[in-house]
């Protein structure tokens, strides 16, 4: 009886204490289950993020390049200078591509890409469903990933652009960017994530049968623990998945049955156990929650918060202000060119500059505040209880420093920049995403002008960026309906006070705004190449105003003509001037063209050629802005140049400032040394007519004289000094 109820209750007792093992070594697993899927999930998650990120911005370069070709009507003089300007806007593109009618017939960059010109993607089984499927519902289709023409393996976006015609809109043909695979996948931790045990596939569905294909995947194959995630892209679904080769660990199971036998020995073990037990899981939940917590809020990279934190914390303030009225700053910061240092020295030089990037963030603001990795080169800093906009501006300076100090890589020491973008809180947004969006864009403003600087959002600079897209739109509409016209100022003798000539100076007769000088839309045609037509009306009007006078009997005049430096540049410039020349019969030596200082240093080579071809059409050449860049003299002995102008920041002071005067009376003496002839720009008063008589200076030009009209009100014209 005896040995029957203690075989009774140790039968009972291992039976509980088993119960409670097996209890035990399930949650565990169940712990570590959770904590494996959380981590994959994200893991996946980012990953594809990247994938979509990368595919999504690289494919706005076709839109941009549609928005060209509408704008210029189907053809793209500049293709080669349009895409490549394209190409440093968005990155992760290739090269892009115009396929007429399917057919391409352009690529930047072209080398290596030879065998594709003259393809024609409507006949090509392989991608003309992709094809046929951009032109049927006029959207933007991605073909592949399939092997190229040329070589290796790519996807391609297509955009079909239409025109407008009589008959309604046009199919014109694609723009296109392709992206090689590798490429796009440099923009993952796909390759670290392989060398850490973890395996990948990417697939998709193929267009023609449906059937799953894997078009890109790991050494290692994958294993049943694995994870997936769908990639939305135009006109399909990609898929994702991730595995983990190693196997959850089994430790909580043998260990609770090991722990179970044992215990059954020792009563009052067991009952300790049994008492402790639940206390020892409780813990062991809580620091798997925080560890769960750690991956989800912190950059694995870095240590810092991640971008879901912040959001999180942003929320909070803007919640907390509402209260206690404590405004905050949020800080943008992106790398300049921090892709230079993943493609010559690796990914594992790019993560460790990071880490430091990310300490010397940290030392640089109050332990209070929050430093967080947004992802890639991007860094956010949240500064809490401050609204002075010194303060921050001397933070942002100290950022700034802190970045640009070299950076120790690999034995090689290299420097990196930083462009900070600055919101305050609440003035600068109404919540989480808004002060976001707002500090991006700040950001990218101080990226624009010039990097390396820091700049504060400003709601003007959403109505600018409004206002410079209508500006474009509107100058397009401006060429089409020439809506532009000439001004003329006259340059006379400084000897005799004689007109000797005029020059042409266009102004904007817009339909809606009036009369527009052109530092307001001069720019803005530069950047975007309609400079280049509007160019060459100026100068066939003002050969038709040159014919006009000859008809009309009047002596004959030099006419100046300002060549812009992107049309300077214009590899049809001089068959475009020869051909105006011819076709209004105007006499070479009527004409003169004016270069800037700064478009003469670019290429020396080039301006030296192209000055001599005006040359031999009778044409003179002037230097304007002289003085204002980095040329000089010696420089000017070589090139076929008849005048200096000099510019009028030196004229403006000229009756006071004594370093003006032995400027310009330095300029004008050595000028005559090289038999150049010196034109003095923005003469307003006597006094400084007078001086430049004094040195001898040969023509001028400005208010004092006439101020620039239309030619039908200086017929008469003659300089009356009162």
């Amino acid at each position: 009886m005896h040995i029957t109820k203690i075989t009774t209750i140790c039968i009972a007792i291992f039976l509980l204490v088993s119960s409670l093992g097996a209890y035990w070594s399930q949650i565990g697993q169940s712990l570590d289950r959770n904590e494996q899927r959380f981590y994959m999930s994200e893991l996946v998650n980012s990953q594809a993020s990247a994938i979509e990120r990368r595919l999504a911005r690289s494919l706005s370069s076709t839109r941009i390049l549609a928005q060209g070709v509408r704008q210029h009507n189907g053809v793209i003089d500049q293709f080669e200078i349009y895409a490549d300007e394209v190409l440093k806007a968005v990155g992760g593109v290739s090269n892009l591509q115009l396929a007429p009618n399917g057919v391409i017939s352009h690529i930047h960059p072209i080398a290596g890409n030879e065998k594709a010109i003259g393809h024609n993607i409507l006949k090509d089984d392989h991608r003309l469903k992709e094809a046929m499927l951009a032109i049927n519902e006029r959207r933007l289709t991605l073909a592949g990933p399939f092997t190229l023409i040329q070589g290796g393996v790519a996807v391609i976006g297509r955009n079909p652009v239409y025109l407008p015609s009589d008959k309604g809109d046009k199919f014109w043909g694609f723009t296109s960017a392709l992206i090689y695979l590798e490429d796009l996948l440099k923009v993952t931790d796909l390759d670290s994530l392989q060398e850490r045990g973890y395996s990948y596939q990417l697939r998709r569905p193929a267009p023609d049968t449906g059937i799953t294909e894997t078009f890109a995947r790991s050494v290692s194959p994958l294993t049943e623990d694995s994870y997936s995630v769908s990639i939305n892209v135009p006109n399909a679904t990609w898929q994702l998945i991730i595995s983990r080769a190693e196997n959850v660990s089994k430790w909580y199971s043998y260990n609770g049955y090991i722990i179970s036998v044992f215990t059954a020995l020792l009563v009052a073990w067991i009952t300790r156990f049994v008492l402790l037990q639940p206390e020892k899981l409780r813990k062991e939940v809580k620091e798997k929650t925080q560890e769960l917590q750690q991956l989800a809020y912190y950059d694995h990279l870095t240590g810092l918060a991640n971008r879901r934190y912040l959001h999180e914390q942003l929320n909070i303030v803007f919640k907390e202000y509402s209260r206690n009225q404590k405004p905050a700053v949020l800080i943008y910061l992106d790398l300049d060119d921090f892709k230079k240092i993943n493609d010559s020295m690796g990914h594992g030089a790019g993560d460790t500059l990071l880490q430091k990037i990310a300490i010397r963030l940290k030392e640089c603001v109050r332990s209070n505040d929050l430093v967080t990795r947004l992802g890639g080169d991007e860094f956010s800093i949240l500064l809490l209880n401050t609204h002075s906009t010194r303060d921050v501006s001397r933070i942002a300076k100290k950022l700034i420093a802190a970045v640009e100090r070299p950076v120790t890589l690999e034995s090689k020491s290299f420097t990196v920049s930083a462009s900070v973008g600055i919101t305050m809180i609440p003035a600068d947004g109404h919540d989480a995403n808004s002060i976001l969006r707002n500090a991006d864009m700040a950001m990218y403003a101080a990226k624009t002008a010039g990097k390396k600087r820091f700049s504060f959002y400003d709601q003007s600079l959403q109505s600018i960026a409004m206002a410079k897209l209508q500006l474009e739109d509107d100058l397009a509409i401006a060429i089409k309906d020439k809506q532009f016209v000439l001004h003329y100022q006259p340059i006379l003798t400084q000897l005799t006070d004689e007109v000797t000539g005029y020059e042409a100076l266009i102004r904007w007769k817009h339909p809606d705004q009036g009369l527009i000088y052109p530092d307001k839309f001069i720019g803005v045609a530069e950047e975007t190449g309609k400079i280049i037509d509007i160019g060459y009306w100026v100068i066939k009007e003002v050969c038709n105003q040159i014919m006009l006078r000859t008809s009309n009997l009047q002596p004959p005049l030099r006419f100046s003509i300002n060549l812009s430096p992107k049309q300077f540049k214009d590899t049809n410039l001089l068959e475009n001037i020869r051909h105006i020349m011819q076709e209004t019969g105007v006499d070479g030596r009527s004409l003169e063209f004016e270069v800037t200082e700064s478009s003469i240093m670019e290429d020396i080579e080039h301006t030296n050629s192209t000055l001599l071809q005006l040359k031999k059409m009778g044409a003179s050449i002037a230097i304007d802005d002289f003085g204002t860049g980095y040329s000089s003299f010696a420089l000017l002995k070589h090139l076929p140049v008849d005048k200096l102008k000099i510019d009028k920041s030196f004229i403006t002071d000229l009756e006071t400032d004594l370093s003006d005067q032995k400027i310009v009376h330095g300029l004008i003496s050595m000028a005559h040394k090289l038999h150049l002839e010196v034109v003095a720009e923005g003469i307003e008063t006597k006094e400084q007519h007078r001086l430049l008589k004094q040195y001898k200076c040969d023509l001028g030009q400005g208010y004092l004289f006439r101020k620039p009209v239309p030619m039908d009100h200086l017929q008469n014209f003659i300089y009356k000094p009162l």
